[in-house]
């Protein structure tokens, strides 16, 4: 019977330890799954940090591209607005040498013609002087009441002229020239360009002949040129269009008669007006050339004269 008290006290403490050991053992899996847990929102974390740091990434990117984008739209417009003041000071510029030029070397003297008893303007130059100004001079040319009222150059290129006055300053209106393959204005076709200036100076004026009343003044059907040495040589326009850059109408020699002929007929039937005039292989030709539209256009204005005297 006093064994039994015993008895008791070994399981009591054989239960504590195994509730002991129950607890540790729930310890162990609460801290298990803890970590489980922790283990499954540390990527999910990461996986959220990562997403942060590439949309940083992006929108950074995106930053520099439009800071790039209104970096180089700056520049351009800058540039821009550059070449249109540089332009515009060019025009300026040009004009008021042109002016000074005329005032200089032309003397216009109004005299009585004996047969016809009418007052008639003629037209005296300088050339001694132009051709102690520029050594290129070949000429002065006349047309649309003297809108076109310039002295013309020629040289061993057609590009210097393009950028250079008549005073051999650069300058981005240039001046009008004649082609360097003409010899003189005998050859089969005078090609003589010009730049297509805003003001109406240089050949700009030239777009006045596709207006629909320009024709009714007779004097507007003529282009003058005198020479260096004083001849005045007279043109009619015969034809008149726009066209694709190309060599063809710009051709000044040819090597037989037929293929004189056939150019006659070809920039006689390009013309927008019919002006009814014969053409054979013993005319000379002259042909004014401008670009037709704003710079950097593919597009020509072509006028074609028949010499009359």
């Amino acid at each position: 019977m006093k064994k039994e008290p015993l008895k008791e006290k070994k399981n009591t403490t054989k239960n504590k330890k195994k509730k002991n050991s129950n607890q540790q053992t729930n310890r162990r899996k609460r801290t298990e799954s803890k970590k489980k847990k922790n283990n499954k929102i540390e990527p999910i974390e990461q996986n959220k940090e990562i997403k942060k740091e590439e949309k940083r990434m992006k929108t950074k990117l995106k930053l520099k591209k439009n800071i790039l984008i209104i970096l180089l739209l700056s520049i351009a417009f800058f540039i821009s607005i550059y070449k249109l003041v540089h332009f515009y000071i060019d025009l300026e510029k040009n004009n008021r040498l042109n002016e000074k030029l005329i005032q200089e070397v032309l003397n216009d003297e109004v005299s009585a013609n004996e047969e016809d008893k009418e007052l008639k303007e003629i037209l005296t130059i300088n050339f001694e002087k132009l051709i102690s100004m520029n050594s290129d001079t070949k000429g002065w040319i006349r047309f649309n009441d003297n809108k076109v009222n310039n002295p013309l150059v020629q040289t061993q290129d057609n590009n210097y002229y393009l950028d250079h006055s008549f005073q051999k300053k650069k300058n981005s209106l240039g001046t009008l020239f004649i082609d360097y393959r003409n010899h003189n204005l005998e050859d089969q076709n005078v090609v003589i360009f010009g730049h297509n200036a805003v003001d109406d100076s240089m050949f700009g004026s030239l777009i006045n002949i596709f207006e629909k009343d320009f024709f009714e003044n007779e004097e507007h059907k003529i282009i003058e040129i005198i020479d260096t040495n004083e001849i005045t040589h007279t043109y009619e326009i015969f034809s008149y269009y726009v066209i694709e850059k190309e060599e063809y109408y710009i051709t000044t020699a040819f090597s037989n008669q037929n293929e004189f002929q056939e150019f006659l007929n070809t920039i006689k039937k390009r013309s927008i007006r019919n002006f009814n005039t014969s053409l054979t292989t013993k005319d000379k030709i002259l042909t004014l050339s401008t670009c037709n539209g704003n710079g950097g256009t593919t597009k020509r204005t072509v006028i074609h004269a028949k010499k009359i005297s």
